[in-house]
């Protein structure tokens, strides 16, 4: 798939950009966004220099897709069998 095809199944709901824990395994997304994440419009504000500003930014490729960093309902994650999504923060709604 090229790139310009995987960048544009992203829906742009912004839920990859808020901070991840992995406890045992498992990952849990918390409350806290990262600082490049625009509200508004749930987009990157940095995007295509993400990685130079955040190094631990996670990179959306199919492998690191994989490990269950994304939500369940997330198309990347789309048709991958036991996929491990990330436990949803019960605070985290989106309208701080």
């Amino acid at each position: 798939m090229s790139h310009k095809k995987w960048e544009q199944i992203c829906r742009c709901c912004g839920r990859c950009c808020y901070e991840k824990i992995d406890v045992e395994g498992t990952i849990y997304y918390t409350s806290v966004p990262c600082e490049f994440l625009d509200r508004n419009t749930q987009k990157c504000t940095v995007y295509k220099k993400r990685h130079m500003y955040r190094p631990d930014c996670i990179p959306l490729d199919p492998e690191s897709v994989a490990k269950g960093y994304l939500p369940a309902d997330c198309p990347y994650t789309e048709g991958i069998k036991g996929y491990p999504a990330p436990v949803l923060d019960d605070d985290q709604d989106g309208s701080d």
